[in-house]
């Protein structure tokens, strides 16, 4: 097997650009009905939204250097702001935005991450420090919160903390029935498994893959496709775990390699299979022999 695994009849095609120029991209969400693409460039504060129809044209600026992004049940873009500390509603084509957390327990957030929505309406999204302390990701000021945390907003607005013993959450991702959320730690550097209750609490937390291998990167965005495999963003590329029979731990097959440092993925093109990856400057597009998990909310 090379350092790269062997993903033969998953990934055979080379990456290639899609986009060019930005300055730090991330947070990649297809929309599979009207077929666009939005993601943010941190670096730039600005958000953008690209079509093969319409081409590339402005979401929003500025962006408070948002960061991940993902659908809600009514296909709304929610959005992850670093230098606001926010988590934010984008309306009418993302002219407005409405705040959906700042705040937990009378503290700023720190700079909400990466985002993601359930079948049951509430989002669940990462905050590290990252955007408090890096001048091109955010704005350097102190951290008012105890930890780097995972919370958990619930339609009705209510905010909970349901992880705290992170040293920098990043990605995070539900197994397809939504019984597992998979959270990395960009510091760890690993993947964490958590059992989801009924109520939205959380039990386990124990290390489910590690995410190591040569080249630039960190964990960071990550997904389920469509089979139960978890794709990662890491050293040198996008890795590939298959968890094992009793979903506890997760079997490293292979790397996607890329040209650049790269951040955060999607899936989305006509058939829902070309994998879109955002790297320092550019988007990229890799075709594969799957997608995303069946799509359960959303657009």
């Amino acid at each position: 097997m090379s350092e790269n695994g062997d993903l033969s009849g998953l990934v055979d095609a080379i990456p290639t650009p899609l986009i060019e120029g930005f300055g730090f991209t991330e947070g990649p969400i297809w929309h599979p009905v009207e077929r666009w693409l939005v993601f943010s460039d941190i670096a730039e504060s600005k958000q953008y939204r690209w079509s093969e129809a319409d081409g590339l044209c402005l979401f929003r600026q500025p962006s408070n250097q948002a960061n991940g992004n993902c659908f809600d049940l009514w296909g709304r873009v929610v959005s992850c702001e670093h230098a606001s500390s926010q988590l934010v509603r984008h309306t009418h084509g993302g002219k407005m935005v409405e705040v959906l957390a700042s705040h937990f327990e009378g503290r700023a957030l720190n700079s909400p991450n990466d985002v993601v929505c359930d079948t049951k309406g509430r989002l669940w999204f990462t905050d590290p420090a990252f955007g408090r302390t890096r001048e091109d990701l955010g704005l350097i000021r102190a951290q008012e919160q105890p930890c780097q945390g995972v919370y958990r907003r619930d339609p009705d607005g209510t905010l909970a903390r349901v992880a705290a013993d992170f040293d920098q959450p990043n990605g995070l991702c539900f197994s397809r029935n939504e019984t597992q959320l998979f959270v990395n730690d960009s510091w760890g550097p690993f993947i964490r498994v958590f059992d989801v209750r009924e109520d939205g609490t959380l039990s386990g937390g124990e290390i489910w893959a590690d995410v190591t291998g040569a080249g630039e990167g960190v964990p960071d965005g990550m997904k389920c496709d469509a089979e139960g495999r978890i794709w990662c963003n890491g050293p040198g590329g996008v890795h590939v775990f298959v968890p094992d029979s009793a979903g506890r731990g997760g079997r490293w097959i292979g790397r996607v390699p890329m040209p650049e440092k790269v951040t955060n993925f999607c899936w989305g093109g006509d058939a829902g299979q070309t994998l879109i990856v955002t790297g320092v400057s550019t988007v990229w597009q890799v075709e594969t022999a799957t997608t995303h998990a069946p799509m359960i909310h959303g657009a």
